[in-house]
């Protein structure tokens, strides 16, 4: 009689009698996909060595970084391993593909955005927003409060505007469970830190977040900063904060200068599949007759536009070329006696200086680029009034505004 072989054995030797059958199959199979992954792998390597590298994404809107140079310092303190790590993904083949490739599975896996983009209702692409840096903007603040009585001193009146984040004025687009609490922690301290200042602070953010709430296209969906109809508001805010009545809405002419402008936070989501905003020039008459010179080269051109840019993915650097240490705007051939506005500023000031150069002559400062001493341009220009005009930005993440407080002692 047979000996009975247990159940387990059995089913134990039928399984290795199916292993040992099947494994030169599953080895093909390990073969090709070890041959494919290499081949990928040497694929991207030989386009990555044999393609020219990019000096500028335009998807990005930013410059990518280049091959490090190498030296032993680099070598040793691992500096030279660190730039080659951003060098070899900045350049990266196809990499403005994957970067859509991400954020389109950042959308169907539902995570509502992707690279700190939020994206929100009607395509806004709003920045996420944390907790900031709110001693940063109690030293700022500090310091524009140096050079305004430094100002005062010689009778010239110092106006401040400061500008909302997308998040602070298109909120009523974020996702309900988003919240504002660091929103609101930012604007109560903002109005706290300003409550004794000795000259008028403008919160430029809840007046537009009221007009965007109705409707109205003031914040671009795919960047960070507001419309032309949004920097026309800003712009008669201030306007009426000083006393002079601003030029009505009527009065300009609303050309549409583009529909493909795609913004800074649209190249940081990489959300390749949300169509372009709007762009407006408020034209009005005889604007042509004002010359705009870039004092960083000392060019110049008609008008407050550099329509160039309007055929590049910058086009917000159409209005006055772009970010610049310092610029002037003057009326050629005024009738009369026009008042000099020192306007120390970030980019939102770009799309509103058109509405100002209507009643001053500008100059026009960015202290992220302006090395020397904000006092001396004072006294250079004859300047009679001055307007701080920036994002709230500006006041929690950068250092630059203590520089005016440098020849004001």
């Amino acid at each position: 009689m047979a000996e009975k072989i247990p159940a387990c054995d059995a089913e134990a030797a039928r399984l290795l009698s199916l292993q040992t059958r099947e494994t030169p199959h599953a080895r093909r199979w390990d073969t090709l996909l070890c041959v494919l992954f290499v081949g990928v792998i040497g694929i991207f390597t030989l386009l990555h060595w044999l393609l020219p590298d990019r000096d500028m994404s335009e998807t990005e809107n930013r410059t990518l970084t280049q091959f490090p140079p190498l030296s032993a310092k680099s070598l040793t303190n691992g500096s030279f391993t660190a730039d080659i790590a951003d060098y070899m993904a900045d350049q990266f083949p196809a990499r403005d593909f994957f970067i859509n490739l991400k954020a389109a599975s950042e959308t169907v896996l539902l995570r509502g955005g992707n690279n700190g983009v939020i994206f929100a209702a009607g395509d806004n692409l709003i920045t996420r927003t944390d907790l900031p840096n709110l001693e940063n903007m109690e030293s700022n603040l500090h310091s524009m409060q140096i050079f305004a009585d430094w100002c005062k001193g010689k009778n010239i009146p110092t106006t401040a505007a400061i500008t909302g984040r997308n998040a602070d004025v298109m909120d009523h687009t974020l996702p309900a469970a988003y919240g504002s609490y660091f929103s609101d922690r930012l604007w109560q301290s903002f109005a706290e830190m300003t409550a004794d200042a000795s000259y008028p602070v403008l919160n430029l953010r809840d007046p537009l977040r009221e007009k965007a709430a109705q409707g109205e296209y003031v914040y671009y969906r795919t960047d960070h900063h507001w419309t032309t109809l949004g920097a026309y508001y800003g712009y008669a805010a201030i306007m009426d904060s000083i006393g002079t009545e601003p030029y009505p809405l009527t009065d300009f002419e609303r050309r549409t200068v583009s529909l493909s402008f795609l913004g800074t936070t649209w190249s940081t989501a990489g959300a390749g599949w949300i169509n372009g905003d709007e762009m407006e020039y408020f034209r009005f008459a005889e604007d042509d007759q004002f010359t705009t010179t870039v004092k960083d080269d000392g060019t110049s051109f008609p008008g407050f536009y550099e329509e160039s840019y309007l055929a590049k993915k910058d086009k917000y650097s159409s209005f006055l070329s772009g970010n610049h240490a310092l610029v002037t705007v003057t009326q050629n051939n005024p009738t009369a006696d026009r008042e000099t506005l020192l306007l120390i500023k970030d980019s939102f000031a770009h799309a509103a200086a058109p509405f100002l150069a209507r009643h001053y002559d500008l100059v026009i400062v960015d202290l992220r680029y302006y090395k020397q001493r904000t006092t001396s341009l004072v006294d250079e220009y004859g300047v009679d009034r001055v307007l701080y005009l920036m994002n709230i930005d500006s006041l929690t993440g950068s250092t630059v505004l203590k520089m005016l407080e440098a020849g004001t002692t």
